[in-house]
């Protein structure tokens, strides 16, 4: 994921472990804490599908933003 940019991995899959109580990945610990770290309870939930509608407008308006940042990182996310 940091590859394209030249830099070097840091964080790796051994620093996650699942939570199948939540459904998704959590940290093994919090940094300067011994316990494990997951997002709140609002993350990890079901969203309301969008429109192809609203989908497109947002697509629109984002697109020159992307495009730039397509540019400064040197690499098209397709986004």
């Amino acid at each position: 994921m940091v590859e394209f940019l030249g830099l070097r991995r840091v964080i790796t899959d051994k620093h996650f472990f699942f939570n199948a109580t939540k459904g998704f990945p959590c940290l093994v610990k919090r940094e300067k804490a011994g316990r494990p770290h997951c997002l709140g309870s609002s993350k990890g939930r079901s969203h309301p599908p969008v429109s192809q509608a609203t989908y497109n407008i947002l697509r629109d308006f984002y697109r020159p933003f992307n495009f730039k940042f397509y540019k400064m990182v040197g690499h098209n996310f397709h986004w």
